[in-house]
C-alpha cells in the first residue's frame, strides 16, 4: 500500500482502490468468421423468394382479400365500440336524471 500515491489510497477510508486493467480488444462476431458465400446465396435466394412473392398476382390478391377482411373487421368493431359507449352514456344521463331531484 503506497500512501504517498492518492490514486491507489484514500487516507480518510484506508482501503486501497481497485488497479484499472486493460480490456481485451473485442473480437468479431462469429458469423463473420464463417463462409461469407453462403451468406451471400442465402441472401439471394431469400430476396428471390421476396421477389417472386410480391410479383405473383394471386399472392397479391391473397394479401389485399386478407387485408380488406381485417379493415372491414375493424371498421365493424370500431362502430359496436361507439354504440355501447353511446348506451352507456344514455344509461348515466338517465341515473343522473333520477338522482337530480334529490
Amino acid at each position: 500500500m503506497d500512501k504517498n500515491n492518492p490514486q491507489y489510497y484514500h487516507p480518510y477510508y484506508g482501503y486501497q482502490a481497485p488497479v484499472q486493467t486493460q480490456q481485451p480488444a473485442p473480437q468479431a462476431p462469429s458469423y463473420k468468421k464463417d463462409n461469407s458465400k453462403t451468406h451471400f446465396a442465402m441472401g439471394l435466394a431469400a430476396g428471390a423468394a421476396v421477389a417472386y412473392l410480391l410479383t405473383n398476382k394471386k399472392f397479391q390478391q391473397g394479401v389485399s382479400a386478407t387485408g380488406e377482411k381485417a379493415w372491414s373487421a375493424v371498421r365493424g368493431e370500431v362502430e359496436e365500440l361507439k354504440e355501447r359507449l353511446e348506451d352507456t352514456q344514455a344509461e348515466l344521463e338517465y341515473y343522473r336524471s333520477l338522482h337530480k331531484g334529490e
